[in-house]
């Protein structure tokens, strides 16, 4: 059946037209079954009536004779009047019972028929005598005529009663053989239609369930990664057109397969190559960055012994150019600072200073520290602590450059209006919040805000300076101390930054 070239839908309906025939079949025998069987029995009961008018015939003959000897021998016509009726009635039965009587039937009949006629010729001469009164004289002669009559008359009507009783006895051993075979037939029938019934299903099922078979274990090959397996189906129908597309399938997969395993491992080398990249230039900034903080510190502090006047009076043509030499020299120091810090966290050398801090002190010495860059320009620079606040367990050096940074960036982009430090107890966590009124930012930049090295915009750039370096590596400080840092800002209405770290950081490591 599966090799068949046939589809699925035409194989089901061939199957449904057989089992339909064969019901057809099986109902058409069974109508035919019964037809039989009613002609039986309406055969059956014409005989039974056959029977009854024997029977009739008999008793009428019965009681003709009765009537014969009672006539005989009171000499009385009203017994006479009784033969005649018995004999009506005698004539009747046999009347009917010659309509579909056969022809051996016919004979017998007309036999008793004849017999019948001489009889009433006796009761005539019966009658006749009665009303001569000579009955006495001629009594046995008539006597002698009307017992041979009556001899005749039932004998042979014995042998019509049995052999319309014979008939009757045939055709119920008929009728019953009739519902033997019905019976037999119809089981026949029936039990070829179940047996059909079952071949066709188990064939039919079998054609779908074993390729269906095949299918699972083949799926369950590919969901384990063997793409190189094959389908087998002999199916000539939809199936055997789905085993061609999945071992098509299979194939392609073995293709794509192979070619993602070449580009996972061209990747993994890759990677490779980066990371060790990476950490070559995390190693040469911080060893750029040390050695270039040593210099630049002597710089600072002999600009600084220049400006206080330790190598004599400074003319006043050179204040401010050694005064610009100080701002600028600690905007790069500080800048190779954030690179030292950065290249220290890649490198995984980040240590934490943990200790008792107290909040206050640490928001005070960031504002103290940028104080004088708010009221350059003139904006103003407000913190407030709770003075219930726990003393707290963490890095506070590490905060405090967190806080400076997103404070630094909150006065840089603020051109008029305030700036505003808050810290809140909220549970377990320490809440700092930096608020501005600046600039503000978009929001499809929010995301990249924290990114290293990455500006929201290359004009702001231009117009405010910067690294892109602070906000990165407060992120990354936050996050050391168990933290986490959000900014929430529309564009033109201000930034706030806010970051979360436990109140007592880092206690469970102790």
């Amino acid at each position: 059946m599966a090799r068949v070239r046939a589809s699925v839908h035409t194989k089901l309906l061939f199957a449904f037209l057989i089992i339909t025939l064969l019901f057809i079949a099986m109902a058409v025998a069974s109508l035919l079954i019964l037809v039989n069987t009613t002609e039986q029995s309406r055969m059956l009961d014409e005989a039974h009536e056959r029977v009854s008018w024997s029977q009739q015939s008999q008793h009428a003959l019965a009681r003709q004779m009765h009537f014969t000897a009672l006539a005989m021998l009171s000499k009385d016509e009203t017994a006479i009047r009784r033969i005649l009726r018995e004999n009506n009635r005698f004539n009747e039965s046999l009347a009917k019972l010659d309509t579909a009587a056969t022809a051996g039937q016919k004979g017998l009949i007309d036999q008793i028929r004849s017999s019948q006629d001489e009889a009433m010729g006796v009761v005539a001469d019966i009658a006749n005598a009665i009303r001569d009164g000579k009955l006495d004289d001629v009594t046995g002669e008539l006597l002698q005529r009307e017992q041979r009559l009556d001899d005749q008359i039932t004998r042979r009507m014995g042998q019509l009663l049995d052999a319309e009783q014979n008939r009757m006895a045939r055709l119920r051993d008929s009728v019953a053989a009739a519902n033997r075979r019905s019976l037999i037939l119809t089981t026949a029938f029936a039990l070829s239609a179940v047996l059909l019934a079952w071949l066709c299903g188990f064939v039919i099922s079998w054609s779908f369930i074993l390729p269906v078979r095949e299918a699972q274990v083949f799926l369950g090959d590919v969901a384990a990664g063997n793409f190189g397996r094959k389908i087998s189906v002999p199916n000539r129908d939809e199936f055997g057109a789905l085993a061609d597309r999945m071992n098509h399938m299979s194939q392609q997969l073995r293709r794509l397969d192979e070619s993602q395993r070449q580009a996972a491992a061209k990747l993994v080398d890759l990677n490779e190559q980066l990371s060790r990249a990476s950490k070559a230039k995390s190693e040469f900034l911080a060893n750029m960055s040390h050695e270039l903080r040593t210099p630049m510190n002597a710089i600072l502090g002999f600009s600084e012994m220049m400006n206080d006047g330790i190598y004599g009076e400074v003319p006043v043509e050179l204040k401010e150019p050694l005064t610009d030499i100080q701002v600028n020299g600690r905007n790069l120091l500080r800048l190779i600072n954030d690179v030292l810090d950065l290249s220290k966290i890649e490198a995984g050398r980040m240590e934490l200073a943990l200790n008792e801090y107290s909040v206050g002190d640490v928001v005070n010495t960031v504002r103290t520290s940028l104080r004088s860059i708010a009221a350059e320009k003139g904006l103003e620079f407000t913190a407030h602590v709770p003075e219930d606040l726990p003393v707290a367990y963490g890095d506070s050096g590490r905060l405090a450059q967190c806080l400076t940074n997103l404070a630094g960036n909150a006065l840089k982009f603020t051109r008029q209006g305030r700036v505003d430090i808050t810290v809140e107890l909220s549970g377990d966590e320490l809440l700092y919040r930096v608020a501005d009124t600046g600039i503000g930012i978009a929001q499809e930049e929010l995301e990249h805000i924290f990114t290293e090295f990455r500006q929201v915009d290359t004009t702001i750039t231009r117009e405010y300076g910067g690294t892109g370096l602070g906000l990165s590596i407060s992120k990354k400080f936050v996050e050391r101390l168990g933290g986490r840092i959000w900014v929430e800002s529309e564009l033109g209405k201000g930034s706030t930054f806010m970051f979360s770290v436990p109140l007592r950081a880092g206690e469970e490591g102790r």
